[in-house]
């Protein structure tokens, strides 16, 4: 096991998003250098700035590969953690080519712009939903894709760029596909943001009937798995599942939420209509990434 050196330069693309700021504001205490890159900061990423001398913000468009370029060669990151992406879950392919100038040429230009630097680790955050609608569960990664989504089918196609590239130029990747997680202040486009503040604010939550099995984590815990994985030469050159492993109806956990704050009342489960290609169980099997952990 390996510990984050406080020496170590630390890359987050993404790092103005949610999960991004909250790892930085976790890593931040083990006083190594941070490097936050986006196209825009959420509070917690401008306050991390604020507050710690060793976090500093980089404000790039990963499809802007000169800038990215120029920006790389200042850091010379040790770890880079490429959250950056498009999030767009619909299943119309209107979106298509906004999802792949973003999620794979821009990780296709992160790989680039990093090929002169002796890099310690590269952690990918993909996607659960490359599992798609016909694999069992719960999902191994030993499984065929069968993406769901214009989304997820990037993530994949992202995911099998950074393998390819890593092997052929002998450079270190983990591959981690998360599950649905959860915790305070996320942004509007989560059920469980979405959830919480239409409650909060006494207003009806509309959703479909919920009988969607999902895998939950709170962002606490998938922050300690992505950092106990870069922190150990067993996750290298890896494809392994964040998930805890059960399945929650998304019904239950909605009306267990809506209970505990006395807002039941506010729940229309079944207002909403189905996705058209919706993935119905997502549960992931957790062997790999506790064996690679423990």
């Amino acid at each position: 096991m390996n510990s984050i050196s406080r020496d170590n330069n630390i890359l987050i693309t993404g790092g103005g998003g949610y999960l991004g700021s909250k790892l930085a504001e976790k890593l931040v205490n083990y006083s190594s250098n941070i490097f936050l890159l986006d196209i825009s900061f959420n509070n917690l990423s401008q306050q991390l700035e604020c507050i710690y001398d060793n976090c500093k913000l980089y404000e790039c468009d990963i499809t802007n590969y000169e800038h990215l370029l120029k920006i790389c060669n200042e850091i010379q990151p040790h770890i880079i953690y490429h959250f950056a992406a498009l999030l767009e879950r619909s299943r119309d392919f209107t979106f298509y080519k906004s999802l792949y100038k973003v999620n794979v040429e821009g990780t296709f230009n992160l790989l680039e712009a990093l090929s002169g630097i002796d890099y310690l680790k590269f952690m990918f955050s993909s996607s659960s939903e490359v599992y798609g609608t016909s694999n069992e569960v719960p999902f191994s990664e030993d499984q065929i894709p069968y993406p769901a989504s214009p989304y997820s089918l990037t993530k994949l196609m992202a995911e099998e760029l950074i393998k390819t590239y890593s092997n052929i130029k002998k450079k270190p990747y983990t591959v981690m596909r998360l599950f649905n997680f959860y915790g305070e202040d996320m942004p509007e486009n989560f059920f469980y943001s979405q959830l919480i503040n239409a409650l909060k604010n006494n207003k009806e939550f509309k959703m479909t009937g919920g009988e969607q099995i999902r895998d939950f984590l709170p962002i606490e815990k998938v922050i300690e798995y992505i950092i106990k994985l870069s922190e150990t030469d067993k996750s290298n050159q890896i494809l392994v599942n964040i998930c805890s492993g059960k399945g929650f109806k998304l019904k239950d956990f909605a009306e267990e939420i809506a209970r505990e704050m006395g807002k039941e009342h506010l729940l229309k489960i079944g207002s909403l209509k189905y996705r058209d290609n919706e993935v119905w169980n997502m549960v992931g099997d957790h062997s790999l990434l506790f064996n690679t952990i423990l």
